[in-house]
């Protein structure tokens, strides 16, 4: 219970730092849209099973692109888009962090475009899937992207906000809504 309240406190004020989305949410990258349910479905479940097992991610920079990929439309999306009513009033906020979690990680701006990093992202695990390294480097350039950043996403440890946020967001896409039972 502790331990719940110490995440939640943390979230909310991380949360809270953040610039909310007010501009129209763009659709789903292809990368984070592939899979058997609708994109948005296919992004955030595949956001959480990446970020809740970080150990499929390691030595593998494209998997983990689509992964950033997916976190970042998922973050824009249930942030700003009013047909996302059936999520938590915490789960925006907690995406928020997590994304922040996983720039600072990556060493992208914190406050650079979502959709700058989605178009980054996308491009460099097609670039990675042909095996054109130059062209997956050239995809992520400074100052957006650190220049070591396709390194650091072979080697994605245990990103616990990443974890816990987007399990939320899969949790409430599935189920809807859980403030009531979080309040308890």
């Amino acid at each position: 219970m502790r331990r719940t309240a110490l995440s939640l406190g943390l979230t909310l004020l991380l949360g809270a730092c953040a610039v909310p989305y007010s501009g129209t949410v763009p659709p789903v990258p292809p990368l984070a849209a592939y899979g058997g349910q609708t994109p948005a479905r296919n992004a955030i479940s595949g956001a959480a099973e990446a970020f809740g097992n970080t150990g499929v991610l390691l030595g593998k920079p494209a998997d983990a692109a689509v992964a950033v990929s997916r976190l970042e439309w998922t973050t824009l999306a249930v942030g700003a888009d009013r047909s996302f009513f059936n999520f938590s009033a915490g789960t925006p906020a907690a995406l928020s962090a997590a994304r922040y979690e996983v720039r600072r990680y990556l060493g992208i701006q914190t406050d650079a475009s979502g959709v700058a990093v989605m178009n980054g992202m996308e491009a460099a695990a097609a670039a990675l899937a042909r095996g054109d390294r130059a062209a997956a480097t050239a995809a992520l350039p400074p100052p957006v992207f650190s220049p070591d950043t396709l390194e650091r996403l072979g080697t994605i440890t245990r990103l616990p906000q990443a974890n816990l946020a987007t399990r939320r967001a899969q949790r409430d896409i599935e189920f809807g809504r859980s403030d009531d039972m979080e309040l308890r």
